[in-house]
């Protein structure tokens, strides 16, 4: 038995009245249960006391994932701070355990030109776990803004620095790390039209051209190996991509329609 996009719909409805926000997700176009044709995440959130909270469950995995998450900010001293934790549930692997907590930490000052963060795992299997940390500085000058931003992998010892460069409607960046470097343009064309590219030591890496309209944004995006073109409007995303070799490509489409109901 197959599931249509009809079907979705349907379900989509039938969710409304518990007025959660829920996320209908539809890939590669054709299903043989009703399971495999639906991925609904609901998702539920507020704030109070100063604290915002949240909480997730995927209702199509068969551990059922879940996640409860908490967001904590506060100002002192002329830095804006902020802390987030989310405990969850099948949903990532904490060295072994099917449960713990992620942990990130972010501060910037006032004017907005420094920036610190750092992540962490807690879990029962592998207690305090540094994940990653980094920081970045924007210098705002007459002649453009210049940024550089350290940042270090600590579950991979590895480190990179980005150096960006900011002036009218272009955008350059240089990553350098240990293993590779490569540098990202981006260019405003127009109220309508914007380009990237990103290219390294070997050549062409990949290149994209966005289109926003009222009607939404349509963005194309080409690599070495394929291309790729997705839709955004109104909770709506559909997307295709397919191998650059187009008399053999085997197409991936994919649609996904977010609900969102006060309650």
């Amino acid at each position: 038995m197959k599931f249509s996009v009809a079907s979705l719909f349907l379900l989509a409805g039938y969710a409304s009245a518990g007025k959660p926000e829920l996320s209908i997700t539809l890939s590669d176009g054709s299903y043989g249960d009703l399971k495999s044709a639906v991925s609904p995440i609901v998702s539920l959130s507020g704030e109070g006391g100063g604290i915002e909270y949240g909480a997730t469950v995927d209702l199509a995995s068969d551990g059922m994932p879940k996640s409860v998450w908490g967001v904590k900010s506060a100002s002192s001293g002329g830095w804006n701070l902020k802390t987030r934790a989310e405990f969850t549930q099948g949903k990532y692997n904490f060295a072994g355990d099917d449960s713990g907590a992620y942990v990130t930490l972010e501060a910037n000052d006032d004017a907005k030109e420094t920036f610190l963060w750092s992540s962490a795992t807690i879990s029962k299997g592998d207690g305090i776990r540094s994940l990653k940390a980094g920081a970045k500085k924007i210098v705002d000058t007459d002649a453009g803004k210049f940024m550089i931003a350290p940042r270090h992998n600590f579950e991979t010892s590895s480190t990179e620095v980005v150096l960006g460069y900011e002036k009218d409607d272009t955008d350059v960046y240089l990553t350098i790390n240990d293993d590779a470097k490569d540098i990202l343009v981006k260019q405003t064309i127009d109220d309508t039209y914007s380009a990237t590219l990103k290219a390294g030591p070997s050549g062409f890496l990949a290149a994209s051209v966005t289109s926003e309209t009222d009607l939404g944004s349509t963005k194309l995006t080409l690599t070495p190996d394929d291309i790729d073109v997705e839709i955004k409007n109104d909770g709506w995303v559909a997307g295709i991509s397919c191998d650059k070799n187009l008399a053999s490509a085997e197409p991936t489409v994919r649609f996904s329609k977010s609900l969102t109901f006060g309650i």
